[in-house]
């Protein structure tokens, strides 16, 4: 396989799903374990996260790890739009501090992120190896018992995007900020969006609050959420993984290209063959 040294993978969601909090968790978890470094790329402080692109370093040694990239919500009034732009991310890469203006943004903002745009030359191109949903799982279901479905059948159509699908798997989905919800109506929550999306449970969706009922990170005495994490990361990673290709070595090009010849010159021969025994029927006839 040909594996990148960094794996990259991006949060994607509605705005409001918590993406954000969810790499302050991830600051949170694998920062304080004390094995797993974790940084921005830059030293500078983004004013502008709802505009750009962050991306996130986590070193696993000195020469691999993966990045994580907090990416501009999307609008439920505008998901063809968002929808187009998370395809160009999954297709064409993404870079720190990459512009996300879209059409509903007032000049006066264009005009303002036009020098702090500049920065991001230095920042390379990574191509996305695996998605993760983020969806506010407090807000589907409050929006599902007033009868407004737009967060819910959004967020369905992010997850069904097919530019999300790598290796003809489904992204990962999180839920956050179920801690604003009661212990029953998370559990009924989790259950009916699940089966709504097509998501198995047990392996495709994470509960993960991201905060705790006094509105803080969950602390070392919250096993549960920083296991969830964890998992819901390292999955993300397998997945990155078995997107790659095989790679093709010079023995494999000669066998494609000796194959291809083989069919040909049998190709040629059954057209022969056809050929001479349609003409030696027709001498017979008129014989």
């Amino acid at each position: 396989m040909v594996i990148p040294p960094i794996m990259m993978v991006v949060l994607v969601g509605l705005s409001g799903s918590g993406k954000s909090s969810l790499v302050n968790l991830m600051y949170s978890v694998l920062g304080r374990s004390g094995l797993i470094p974790f940084s921005q790329t830059s030293n500078e402080s983004s004013r502008y996260t709802t505009m750009y692109l962050e991306e996130h370093n986590v070193l696993r040694s000195l020469r691999s790890g993966f990045c994580i990239y907090d990416t501009r919500g999307l609008d439920v009034n505008q998901m063809k739009e968002g929808l187009d732009e998370v395809s160009e991310w999954m297709n064409n890469g993404v870079r720190h501090y990459q512009l996300c203006l879209r059409p509903g943004d007032d000049v006066f903002r264009r005009e303002a992120l036009v020098t702090p745009m500049m920065g991001n030359a230095r920042f390379g191109t990574r191509q996305v190896n695996c998605a993760l949903v983020v969806a506010n799982m407090a807000q589907i279901c409050n929006g599902v018992q007033s009868g407004d479905l737009k967060p819910l059948e959004a967020t369905k159509d992010l997850f069904h995007c097919p530019a999300l699908r790598k290796s003809s798997e489904s992204p990962i989905l999180i839920l956050t900020h179920g801690d604003e919800l009661s212990p029953e109506e998370r559990i009924i929550g989790r259950l009916k969006i699940s089966e709504y999306l097509g998501v198995a449970e047990t392996t495709g969706l994470y509960d993960i609050p991201c905060l705790t009922e006094q509105g803080i990170l969950p602390e070392e005495s919250d096993p549960v959420t920083a296991y969830a994490l964890a998992e819901a990361v390292y999955r993300a990673l397998l997945q990155a993984d078995r997107a790659h290709l095989p790679k093709k070595k010079l023995r494999d090009r000669v066998s494609l290209v000796l194959s291809w010849f083989m069919c040909s010159i049998g190709s040629f021969f059954a057209l022969l063959a056809y050929f001479f025994s349609k003409l030696g029927r027709n001498n017979k006839l008129k014989i």
